[in-house]
């Protein structure tokens, strides 16, 4: 696939249709006599929600409570199973999980404001209620952080009697954990006094949802704070023993994973652990239509088991240009270019040369994340880890339009790879 083609596409269109609110759209349409389509299909998401809810509604309270608990314990308990579980099979419980969650999302009584306002901090993009919400049907997501969590803490129970969590940025839902406690809940297992929870978000949308959705699983037990403040900005004044986020998306970008990661990480103790463990960014140069699409034209999903040998050998690996964990964030040095941009240097790597197709090639960078133990999240195996081409990256090839935002290689060159952490988090490339 050329630059320019699809692929382009794919790369720049925007990342949720749901980004306005409804009186915004009410606004526009009198105002001009039309809506944006995005805007247009926001609202017509927006009400249909609302008239599911009303349907909903009509179980009672008890009822709707107890297939929400009975929801989210069963997802857990698939994922947590050692023996191999069907996909289709996951994906029911998850949106049967997911279901639930927004019929007690929609009694949080949110406003549209509150719903729909999305916007960009000083660390990055933060979602609004209505675009987070999906995290919790991403099955191998879940299934990956939950697998995690649960080693981890129970291997610290083995030594200490409560556990202490830490999870920033935890949106609506907090779906790396409040399904998993639900699960504890429901099974007589780790219980209140072995483990306590922090949860911390910006948003006053996810803490109104937040506090619906804990007192519908009947878990606030388990919750020592719920905290709305910017997670950069939040002081606590005790550690922690496990420090949970994922506020990433594909490529390691636009959240603030590692502002939030690097600030929080001195509030683990000593024998704390980070979860994920560890987050390994690489980069490769591919052939667009190869690695996107035909690759997948015969797979029922995408997923890492999913990848085709001819698509994994087509690639060139350029190696990895960063490495997030514990040890990472507590000794590298952020700094800041003019204007205040902060900036963390990554890795070189060097072009690989004589490539005959290298100018056909498009640059992809992707994550694999190391939740714990032998959890995992894979390439392709969530959209935080799907690969994120870089269209604006040549080698061994000139850009038809002179922008100055592209960059121009040729094989046998070093390329450094730096860090932004203001505004949108990604990665730039400059000659090494």
């Amino acid at each position: 696939m050329q630059k320019g083609s699809s692929i382009e596409f794919y790369q720049q269109r925007p990342q949720s249709r749901e980004t306005v609110g409804v009186e915004e759209v009410q606004q526009q349409t009198q105002q001009f006599g039309f809506a944006e389509p995005e805007m247009d299909e926001l609202l017509k998401y927006s009400l249909r929600t609302q008239l599911e809810a009303m349907l909903q509604n009509q179980l009672s309270t008890a009822e709707r409570q107890r297939q929400l608990k009975e929801s989210f314990a069963a997802a857990v308990e698939l994922v947590l199973k050692e023996t191999k579980v069907e996909h289709r099979t996951l994906v029911q419980a998850f949106q049967s999980m997911y279901g639930n969650a927004c019929q007690s999302l929609s009694l949080a009584k949110l406003t549209q404001e509150e719903l729909t306002r999305q916007y960009i901090s000083t660390s990055g993009l933060v979602m609004s209620p209505l675009n987070c919400k999906h995290t919790i049907k991403d099955v191998y997501r879940i299934k990956g952080f939950a697998c995690g969590i649960n080693k981890a803490i129970q291997h610290m129970l083995a030594n200490k009697s409560q556990v202490k969590v830490l999870y920033p940025a935890c949106g609506p839902f907090a779906p790396l954990l409040l399904p998993l406690l639900a699960h504890y809940k429901q099974s007589d297992g780790i219980s209140a006094e072995q483990l306590q929870v922090t949860l911390v978000d910006i948003h006053p949308g996810a803490i109104k949802a937040l506090n619906q959705l804990i007192a519908d699983l009947d878990i606030a037990d388990y919750i020592e704070a719920l905290v709305e403040e910017d997670a950069t900005q939040f002081w606590p004044t005790q550690t922690f023993d496990l420090l949970i986020l994922e506020a990433m998306q594909h490529g390691f970008s636009r959240e603030g994973f590692l502002s939030i990661a690097k600030h929080l990480v001195q509030y683990l103790h000593i024998q704390g652990e980070m979860i994920p463990n560890q987050v390994s960014v690489r980069a490769m140069m591919v052939i667009g239509e190869t690695e996107f699409n035909q690759q997948w034209e015969k797979a029922e999903y995408a997923h890492s088991n999913h990848c085709q040998p001819e698509a994994i050998d087509d690639r060139i690996d350029l190696g990895e240009i960063l490495n997030v964990n514990k040890a990472m964030l507590l000794r590298s040095e952020i700094f800041e270019l003019d204007g205040g941009i902060k900036m963390l240097q990554g890795n070189t790597i060097e072009l690989p040369k004589d490539v005959p197709d290298m100018a056909k090639r498009i640059l992809a960078i992707y994550s694999h994340i190391d939740t714990y133990g032998d959890a995992m999240v894979g390439q392709y195996d969530s959209g935080i880890t799907h690969p994120k081409p870089d269209m604006t990256f040549y080698v061994d090839a000139k850009p038809k339009a002179v922008e100055h935002h592209y960059f121009e290689a040729k094989g046998g060159d070093k390329v450094s790879f730096y860090y932004q952490l203001t505004g949108l988090p990604g990665f730039v490339a400059t000659h090494g």
